[in-house]
């Protein structure tokens, strides 16, 4: 049997309106590792500076200020003008379970199940443009989930599909819309003209609780829905193997079952997503729970949650900070497996080692 994995990880949040000296302190720490992923399969499998630019210029010209900015800020190279682009970069497959809940108020939930060996660990409050943003960081430019200051709170989960096609990595997508968009239509408009890389479902909640659960899949318009609950697959999609490893439908049964009941507060409802089958320690495989989120947009406020800690802020609290978690995974590295995530899937998938 093998013995229990453990990793030691510690969570930054900072703010800072713009990307600035504690931005670029981070990219800098972070940079050698995410240059090794980006790289990995050759410089010719990524996309040009131009044709990355090209793109942004394309399909959301609004973030081109931000970008140009970030890039300066990371000394101006051409490998990482391209990562902080997100355009056509490596695959990822990533876990996580997602719903809305009304209650005592209307709450959005998530959990982001993950390998602690791919991740950023850094919340952000910033105001790049007219809004201010908390959000948690991913790749440096894009955000895995987050809330802004006109009520509009945005996450993702992986879909489940492996395919991918040339479009913008999904937290570059997220980014944007929590940056120029004010509600649920403004968000859904967006989308419907940037394209994305990957297969992955975006929740979108906004002050007047309007909602939305959206499929993306590559190649395909957006389809919407109004239910408010997504895990790891979509109405048509079939992978198994993967579906299976994550237990996917196991876990959107669950959430299914806990909103049906209608017995919890919102943040009792919150804390659901801290009990197994949602909460998750195969952190070895590529799929534990690295932390979870609910975000309150009728009060402007967000939670990110582990076990034993919570960090709670709002718009007009939000104070820098550090946790430290060991991540401990009871059965260890699988025998025999390659890499994290090749679990689920036969291709090679990139592993980031910060």
């Amino acid at each position: 049997m093998s013995a229990a994995t453990h990793m030691k990880f510690t969570f930054r949040a900072f703010a800072e309106e713009q990307a600035g000296p504690i931005w670029q302190h981070h990219f800098k720490r972070l940079w050698p590792a995410y240059k090794r992923w980006f790289l990995r399969y050759g410089e010719r499998d990524r996309p040009t500076y131009f044709e990355s630019v090209k793109a942004i210029k394309q399909y959301i010209p609004e973030f081109v200020p931000v970008y140009e900015a970030m890039v300066d800020l990371a000394g101006g190279g051409d490998h990482a003008a391209r990562f902080l682009s997100q355009y056509c970069p490596p695959p990822l497959f990533r876990g996580c379970s997602q719903a809305i809940y009304p209650a005592d108020e209307v709450v959005m939930v998530r959990s982001y199940d993950y390998s602690p060996y791919v991740f950023d660990g850094l919340l952000m409050q910033s105001k790049f443009n007219r809004r201010q943003v908390i959000g948690m960081l991913d790749c440096m430019s894009g955000l895995l989930d987050g809330i802004n200051s006109d009520g509009l709170a945005v996450s993702m989960s992986f879909g489940g599909r492996e395919q991918f096609a040339d479009g913008f990595g999904i937290s570059l997508v997220i980014r944007c819309l929590l940056e120029f968009a004010a509600d649920v239509d403004e968000a859904a408009e967006l989308i419907c003209r940037i394209p994305v890389q990957g297969a992955y479902n975006l929740m979108l909640l906004d002050r007047e609780a309007n909602q939305r659960t959206v499929e993306l899949t590559p190649g395909r318009d957006p389809v919407f829905y109004e239910h408010h609950i997504a895990t790891n697959h979509q109405a048509d999609s079939d992978w198994p193997i993967y579906e299976d490893k994550v237990d996917s439908r196991g876990r959107f049964r669950y959430l299914t079952d806990v909103t049906a009941s209608g017995v919890h507060t919102a943040r009792d409802f919150a804390r659901e997503f801290l009990r197994a089958p949602l909460y998750q320690t195969q952190y070895a495989r590529g799929f534990g729970t690295l932390y979870d989120a609910a975000f309150y947009p009728q009060h402007g406020a967000c939670e990110y949650f582990w076990p034993e800690k919570t960090w709670a802020f709002d718009f007009d609290w939000f104070e820098p900070q550090e946790y430290q978690i060991d991540f401990v995974d009871p059965e260890g590295y699988p025998k025999n497996s390659r890499a994290y995530g090749e679990v689920y899937t036969s291709k090679p998938i990139p592993v980031l080692q910060f």
